[in-house]
């Protein structure tokens, strides 16, 4: 089960369903967003010799190319590896080479020196893939895999000063999308990178053809969030605790009375005591973990009846 499914799907079924906005302005609907997929992955497998199971690190701020590129990769067999941009490049390059990346899509393609990332590696520009030339071999659907086969090597900071790399599944992805419930007139809003876990809310959102909105700012503003909130309704972005505080205060300062937004979803690290005061959360920690213990019983459980 290819996690890409999900968008062909949302393109079959709702091809003019809004899909992907820059701010207030509308880039996609799902048919067109299948499209440039499509495009993008024909041309990861015929211009640049991307194979199934290669990896693929996207190392760049928030835009809806980000979202584009990430089910590209995904379609083309191959795996994704979000660096959170926030890194410094010899951070960056060390997680390209303890991945094996073939490339590393950039903003602007010159983030790194000469000799900075490993030769078998090539530096792109996000927007090399922007010109929507004629490639015949595209591929219609997305390329099969298994459950079992790498989708997203997760790298998170380390007390150690080296990041570790966790390896998620197409299997791990779809069991952990389908635990969050989600309504098709809501939007998820990227406050948050989409390296981390912004973006994996994105598959449960793409499954449902819901709206995704990248802030033209291309950053975290909330007086901007707010005003989405109230443009698009219905709301839901992943925030950490310091720009959750960040958004209350300025909630509070503006006379903003949380219109529009229907959840934040709020985690990272530990929620201070006077942040849980007045708030209704729900607990989501350990959802991978559980996803892969469900996984492991079912394997275990079919082992013994075979037996």
């Amino acid at each position: 089960m290819n996690i890409a499914n999900w968008l062909n799907t949302a393109g079959l079924c709702h091809p003019k369903r809004p899909a992907l906005f820059e701010g207030q302005q509308p880039v996609a609907n799902y048919g067109a967003w299948v499209a440039l997929v499509r495009h993008r992955a024909a041309t990861l497998i015929n211009e640049y010799g991307l194979a199934p199971g290669d990896r693929v690190a996207l190392f760049m701020k928030n835009c809806c190319e980000y979202l584009e590129l990430l089910y590209a990769i995904w379609w083309a067999g191959a795996v994704v590896v979000p660096i959170n941009c926030k890194l410094h490049p010899v951070e960056a390059s060390w997680i390209v080479d303890n991945t094996q990346a073939r490339l590393i899509f950039t903003d602007g393609g010159q983030v790194f020196v000469p000799g900075a990332l490993p030769q078998t590696c090539r530096e792109l520009d996000r927007e090399d893939m922007g010109a929507l030339i004629s490639i015949t071999s595209q591929q219609d659907s997305p390329y099969p895999r298994h459950t079992d086969d790498l989708a997203w090597l997760f790298y998170t900071v380390d007390p150690t000063g080296r990041s570790k790399g966790v390896m998620l599944s197409h299997g791990n992805l779809t069991d952990m999308s389908q635990c969050c419930p989600i309504d098709a007139d809501e939007a998820l809003v990227y406050a948050a990178p989409i390296s981390h876990c912004a973006g994996l809310y994105s598959l449960s959102h793409v499954r449902r053809a819901a709206r995704h909105v990248v802030p033209a700012s291309r950053d975290f503003k909330p007086d901007e969030l707010f005003g989405l909130a109230r443009q698009f309704g219905n709301i839901r972005l992943f925030v950490a605790p310091a720009l959750f505080t960040s958004m209350v205060e300025q909630a509070r300062s503006l006379g903003y009375n949380g219109e529009g937004i229907k959840t934040i979803i709020y985690g990272d690290i530990p929620i201070g005591s006077t942040d849980l005061r007045n708030r209704r959360f729900r607990n989501s920690y350990g959802d991978l973990i559980k996803t892969e213990l469900r996984l492991w019983l079912k394997a275990s459980a079919n082992d013994i009846s075979a037996a």
